[in-house]
């Protein structure tokens, strides 16, 4: 293949797939943003630290200036792989949990394809990853098509007290609890990767300007320990906003799938009540449509099937 004509897109061409790119890419993002902010910190304690010992004398020339820095940001530098390689994990980690939120259209898609072609399988959602409104609706819904199939005609059907009350989204709140279980793990190895990280750095570059310090009055050696407390005040900065980044980041992407567990749900019950054109039709779920087509596609193929039946009896 011409090296040329190869375009990065193709690989995540389809609607699901650059879901999870994104994804991935929010995950490690929020680290990458926090990886700035602890680089931008260290270099204000750097500028902090040279003007101290520039106004005190330790400083002789520009060369010894240039070269604290360059020793003391270093120790940052040294971090780098690991950053990325962190930032890698992220990425993958992500792209695993916004798996986990199109999962349960996943398999309802992958059921209708299979029941189109023949199969004789029973609807079986994990019981980890489904949505408790959509999942316990499509197990209720997909036993009526298999018995009009079998019967070969649609007729309408009685809806469950429990879901003819329902008009607008439900918050999934088992389903959400099992999610962020997820979140809270990366929150947690985030925070204490960061603050490990911050403290690692701010400890070498003290020790550093320590060492370049030719006569190490009280003074000075107590204006560099000092600064241990305000190293740790900063990581409780950064650990809030690495929770509040990924708290804020779980219901953004829930709000990506929660109008759509509804119009599932809207449309197989709308069916069961009879009106067999109800189909789903999802604006701003791109990642879903996938497998809204292959549900719709089951829908026609059994409107099809019991109209075959229909015209021979007439």
């Amino acid at each position: 293949m011409d090296i040329k004509s190869f375009k990065f897109n193709k690989l995540f061409k389809e609607e699901d797939s650059r879901f999870l790119l994104f994804c991935g890419l929010k995950f490690s993002m929020i680290f990458l943003a926090i990886s700035f902010l602890i680089y931008y910190f260290v270099w204000v304690i750097l500028s902090i630290n040279s003007l101290y010992f520039e106004s005190n004398g330790f400083f002789s020339g520009s060369d010894m200036q240039e070269a604290f820095f360059y020793s003391a940001t270093q120790a940052f530098y040294n971090f780098g792989p690991i950053i990325l390689g962190f930032f890698v994990c992220l990425f993958f980690v992500g792209a695993y949990i916004g798996k986990i939120l199109i999962r349960p259209f996943k398999l309802i898609g992958e059921y209708a394809e299979l029941k189109i072609q023949g199969e004789k399988m029973d609807f079986s959602p994990d019981t980890f990853s489904d949505y408790k409104l959509l999942t316990r609706f499509s197990e209720f819904f997909f036993r009526y098509l298999d018995d009009a199939i079998k019967r070969k005609v649609l007729e309408p059907n009685t809806i469950p007290p429990s879901f003819s009350k329902i008009h607008k989204p439900v918050f999934e709140r088992v389903f959400f609890f099992h999610f962020m279980l997820f979140v809270f793990m990366v929150i947690i190895v985030t925070s204490y990767f960061t603050s490990y990280m911050s403290g690692e750095i701010h400890e070498q570059v003290i020790n550093l300007a320590v060492q370049f310090l030719e006569n190490k009055s009280e003074g000075s050696v107590y204006f560099l320990t000092k600064q241990k407390e305000i190293t740790d005040s900063f990581s409780i900065v950064i650990q809030s906003l690495i929770f509040f980044s990924y708290l804020g980041l779980s219901f953004h992407l829930y709000s990506k799938v929660s109008g759509a567990i509804f119009g599932f749900f809207t449309t197989m019950r709308s069916f069961m009540k009879g009106n067999t054109k109800a189909r789903v039709h999802l604006l701003g779920y791109a990642q879903i449509r996938p497998y809204s087509r292959k549900f719709n596609k089951y829908l026609d193929y059994i409107e099809r099937e019991c109209s075959k039946n229909k015209n021979t009896v007439e």
